[in-house]
């Protein structure tokens, strides 16, 4: 690693720092639904299943970072509300995933459309430029933490 590339990874860790929690608070403040889940890290477990399920507990932990038992309390609590449910994997019975239930669709389905409004009212009175300088800045975003994503799978497998 470069002079250069060690002070622009310092650079992109302090504008992490000071940007999130402005974009964070923000969404919050303007959550159409201040539901149960508004601030609840089981929605973004949801979320995952929504998109990406059925999946085993272990995996998304590893997506999002949180231990084994974090994860199954999470999920605990999305079985306990009949938003998930734990299925038997078809190639081999003694794995087990998690998928969502009919009403965990609704669920999720209602949180994204208003996720995508806070975040459209949010950021409405941004011009043009900037609309489409953040439009690609998430598009590079998503790209890396893909990559690292990829991986971090590669050092475990």
């Amino acid at each position: 690693m470069t002079d250069t590339d060690r002070k622009r990874l310092e650079a992109i860790a302090d504008d992490i720092l000071d940007s999130i929690p402005v974009f964070l608070r923000r969404m919050a403040r303007g959550a159409v639904r201040a539901g149960p889940r508004k601030h609840d890290p089981s929605i973004f477990v949801l979320h995952a299943v929504w998109r990406h399920g059925p999946v085993r507990m272990s995996e998304m932990g590893r997506h999002m970072g949180v231990s084994r038992p974090y994860m199954t309390m999470l999920v605990d609590r999305l079985m306990a509300d009949g938003l998930v449910e734990r299925v038997s994997d078809a190639r081999d019975r003694r794995v087990v995933k998690v998928a969502i239930t009919e009403e965990g669709r609704s669920v999720i389905k209602g949180f994204h459309k208003d996720f995508r409004e806070t975040v459209i009212r949010n950021l409405a009175n941004l011009d043009s430029t900037d609309i489409a300088s953040l439009h690609e800045s998430m598009r590079l975003i998503n790209s890396v933490a893909t990559k690292l994503e990829r991986h971090e799978d590669d050092l475990l497998n």
